[in-house]
């Protein structure tokens, strides 16, 4: 049993971290039964030094009183410790931490981490691409001429190693602006956007992105407190380099997921009362989290009978077996010392929504559970032991790799990958070189440095590509318009993007259902099924979001921003956009301006004829008589809303 006085205020965050402001130490998560055996101590020489190098930060706290900034002071114990990580050859503290003043940083799960590649140098539209498909966007051609001289992989394995700032911390910061210190979902979207917008960690944020739309929870319906939908987004950062076994483990006993699934509070049958173990999470797991409905061979394509039809993967008994594995699991933040706990646990503590779940022996289904192809759990087991064995079975079925690896795959690159490439991918998920099944950043560098994925000529390449979703679309444009906030922590008033006539009809946490906005296998209407194509971002395609989308590019280009100063002295939650620094290029040459967004924005890719609009939009002439200042926003806006840029090759 766990008591209360463990798991006050815990987290679901991982270890170790800090906070930014302060050399404070923020304390790890309580005991668990299940919990992943990878400790700080373990992590990997490289990442050991990262985590000795967040502890001396000592920013100005987001509203605590002085100055911030996005910069580490000269002669500060932060920049001491840079030099010296510098001068040892360590990876350094990124400079946007700093942005996160009086955050908590934190290092992710690291399963594996390979000796520093070496560096090998890349043309400058695959270093686009790249930066494309594992960032939310280029800040700036340097950017781009950086990483043609670092290379894909060493690029990578600085990425793997990135700390990130936890999205808690960011509310611990912000119910302050609450009269009754209250924190808001909408400040659970802010602390999502800024991470997106601001942190150097991108591929990080872009693949815990990629996993809440595999791992769905929403608060479409508005019930998920703000400190369930930050810790959620915590676990996944936490677990996006780690493995596929401790992801699911950690989605599975993470409370937002049991309510949003009906796992938590799940009990063992009751003859009497005619009632059984709900089956939502069960059946969730299984069809949309891991395996899918029909067994896949490992190039993705469906297995088929002797009959000629689709293996189905289970049945309803296998269903109604994994929902008795899974019963006995409520609110952890109290403990589970008392059994009245389980159903009279505080909905309203924040720790109940940032402790995983825990087990209460009496609520759980003591019978024999039938799983995966012919296993059979035992009688009698532990609640942990069951649902222990149970995300086993399911993490070693052979559909993981290429149903996990296709969707990730379509997340970052291109959403029909060849059954040649999905079979690569499934290769390293079964074992990443050293024995070790299910290892994330083995099985995401595979994906980001595949043959498929690299080279100059995706362009040419009939059946590759994807649409930039909207809010990716959204946030590589705020990037290359040089999106800054004056608020220390990064706060911006961007939240819910879902709604209204001028907004991306998108969200992040904000999903119509567990389905995601979209499906991965959705095929629309017209040339793209003739030819046999899914294209799944075209499901949340419509005339409504379409001119949402034009609406949203137009004020915020027009308005140099999104948001409002709010006269509190850090700049409230206003993102600025430089479109001076455009003017003055479309001033001294239309043809560089347009030369730097085909960098930022089309991947080095532009169509001539594209090319050739954005300079007769910028350049002045007799039909184009307008200020330079109408000129580059004209330019700007139709940029944003072009095919070449709507679709990433």
């Amino acid at each position: 049993m766990i008591s209360e006085q463990t798991v006050k205020a815990s987290r679901l965050d991982g270890t170790p971290t800090t906070r930014v402001a302060d050399t404070g130490t923020h304390l790890p998560q309580p005991p668990h039964p299940l919990a992943s055996k990878t400790l700080a101590s373990d992590l990997p020489a490289p990442a050991a030094k990262l985590a000795a190098l967040v502890s001396p930060l000592a920013l100005a706290a987001c509203g605590g009183g002085g100055g911030g900034g996005d910069s580490v002071a000269e002669g500060s114990a932060a920049g001491t410790a840079q030099a010296q990580a510098q001068a040892s050859g360590a990876s350094v503290i990124p400079a946007s931490v700093a942005l996160s003043a009086g955050l908590r940083i934190a290092l992710g799960e690291l399963t594996s981490r390979p000796t520093e590649p070496e560096r090998a140098p890349m043309s400058r539209r695959d270093a686009a691409r790249l930066l494309t498909q594992a960032s939310f966007g280029i800040r700036t051609p340097a950017e781009v001429d950086d990483l043609m001289s670092e290379g894909a992989e060493h690029w990578l394995w600085r990425q793997f190693a990135m700390p990130y700032a936890l999205h808690t911390s960011y509310l611990d910061l912000q119910r302050k602006r609450d009269y009754w210190n209250r924190a808001f979902d909408f400040m659970s979207y802010e602390a999502v956007w800024r991470q997106w917008l601001f942190e150097d960690g991108q591929l990080r944020a872009r693949v815990a992105f990629a996993l809440s739309q595999i791992m769905v929870i929403s608060n479409a319906a508005g019930s998920l407190p703000a400190y369930a939908l930050s810790s959620y987004m915590d676990t996944l950062n936490r677990q996006a380099f780690g493995t596929f076994r401790a992801l699911l483990g950690a989605v599975t006993l993470h409370p937002a997921m049991g309510y949003y699934l009906n796992m938590l509070r799940s009990r063992k049958a009751d003859p009497d009362a005619g009632t059984h173990p709900n089956e939502n999470y069960a059946r969730e797991v299984l069809q949309l989290f891991s395996i899918g409905l029909v067994k896949l061979n490992a190039d993705g394509s469906t297995r088929l009978g002797a009959d000629g039809q689709p293996l189905p993967t289970y049945d309803e008994s296998v269903v109604k077996g994994f929902a008795r594995a899974f019963t006995g699991w409520s609110f952890g933040g109290q403990g589970n010392a008392s059994s009245s706990l389980f159903d009279g646990a505080r909905i309203d503590l924040e720790a109940n929504w940032t402790t995983p779940m825990l087990p209460f022996a009496a609520m759980h289904e003591p019978g024999p559970k039938p799983l995966l192809d012919g296993a059979v759990l035992s009688g009698g087991q532990s609640t942990e032991k069951d649902l222990d064995d149970a995300l086993d079975a399911i993490a070693a079925h052979p559909n993981v790799g290429p149903f996990i690896g296709r969707q990730l795959i379509q997340r970052l690159v291109t959403s029909n990958p060849s059954p040649a490439y999905i079979a690569r991918i499934t290769a390293v998920f079964n074992d990443n070189g050293q024995g070790l099944r299910g290892d994330l950043r083995a099985v995401l560098q595979a994906i980001l440095l595949d043959p498929e994925a690299r080279g100059d000529d995706a362009a040419t390449r009939e059946r590759f590509g994807k649409q930039r979703e909207p809010v990716i679309r959204f946030t590589n444009l705020l990037r290359a318009l040089g999106a800054s906030t004056a608020s220390p922590c990064g706060r911006t008033d961007l939240n819910r993007t879902d709604q209204g006539g001028d907004l991306l009809g998108q969200s992040p946490l904000l999903a119509p259902s567990v389905f995601n906005f979209f499906s991965p296998n959705y095929r629309h209407g017209g040339v793209l099924a003739q030819a046999g194509l899914v294209a799944p971002e075209f499901q949340a395609t419509t005339e409504a979001t379409v001119v949402g989308l034009f609406n949203t590019f137009t004020h915020l280009v027009n308005w140099s921003g999104h948001g409002w100063d709010e006269g509190t002295g850090d700049g409230g939650g206003r993102i600025n956009l430089d479109i001076k620094s455009w003017e003055t290029l479309a001033l001294a040459s239309p043809e560089a301006c347009v030369d730097r967004l085909n960098v930022l924005l089309f991947n080095a890719q532009m169509s001539e004829a594209t090319r050739t609009t954005l300079i007769g939009l910028i350049a002045p002439g007799p039909r184009n008589d307008w200020g330079v200042n109408v000129r580059i926003r004209k330019a700007l806006i139709f940029a944003a809303v072009s095919p070449d840029f709507v679709i990433q090759k």
